[in-house]
């Protein structure tokens, strides 16, 4: 079975790679349509790409927690980050388009990084101070526009399965802005493609969707407790399923 897994995942990662720049291409035509990025991002996403990955993958995704969603009120969405496998899951299960802020490194991705920054994701430098403080000012002006927008605070894919530490810029955007945050626990992904490995495996993928934290009730914590508040509540929904 082992020696099976070589071929086979060849066969997945190029399908995969292929209607990943096809989705890509067609988002920027149908933002060129539509001038809508939060809705071209949520129908390239979850009906169009994600449901052949996941199809290729033998991957099923479940969400739980839905009705914490509201998709008339602009948020922060924080999830831990297992496996790249996250953004398929998401892109699978929620219901409203989600701007992603990412490494600047995938910007220069072919065809996925002119999408997403024609879409109109974020992408942070973190090895520059000053241009990460820039996206995150772009970051809150995109949320207070109406737009809800996804992090991964951890700022990297858990190689142990255990959520690092969190990283304090999102939660600086929350804390100036008054912006709500709604916390993502993400489970079986790292079962599906572990960091570091390009081996994809089936299973189920799940999406616990938290209860909505109000910044404005937490005006006692700082940007940095805020984060550490946050990481706490997704390990304990973690733990309590």
């Amino acid at each position: 079975m082992k020696y099976l897994l070589i071929p086979i995942n060849i066969v997945q990662i190029l399908i995969i790679v292929l209607w990943t720049a096809v989705c890509g291409i067609l988002g920027m035509l149908l933002m060129l349509i539509t001038r809508n990025g939060q809705w071209v991002h949520w129908f390239d996403g979850r009906i169009l790409w994600s449901p052949l990955v996941c199809a290729v993958s033998f991957v099923r995704v479940k969400i739980h927690g839905a009705e914490n969603i509201d998709p008339t009120k602009a948020r922060i969405y924080v999830a831990n980050h297992e496996s790249h496998y996250d953004i398929v899951a998401l892109s699978r299960v929620m219901p409203i388009g989600l701007f992603f802020i990412a490494k600047k490194e995938l910007s220069k991705v072919p065809v996925m990084g002119q999408y997403m920054r024609y879409i109109g994701h974020i992408f942070v430098d973190r090895g520059n101070k000053e241009a990460a403080k820039k996206s995150m000012i772009a970051a809150a002006e995109k949320i207070k526009s109406g737009r809800n927008v996804i992090s991964f605070p951890e700022g990297t894919r858990s190689k142990t399965g255990e959520i690092g530490i969190f990283k304090r810029g999102s939660f600086v955007i929350a804390k100036e802005g008054g912006i709500d945050i709604v916390p993502i626990a993400i489970k079986g992904s790292r079962e599906v493609l572990k960091s570091g490995t390009y081996s994809i495996f089936p299973g189920t993928i799940h999406v616990y969707i938290g209860d909505v934290i109000r910044v404005n009730e937490l005006a006692d914590l700082d940007s940095d407790q805020l984060a550490h508040y946050t990481r706490e509540k997704i390990i304990s929904i973690q733990k309590s399923v």
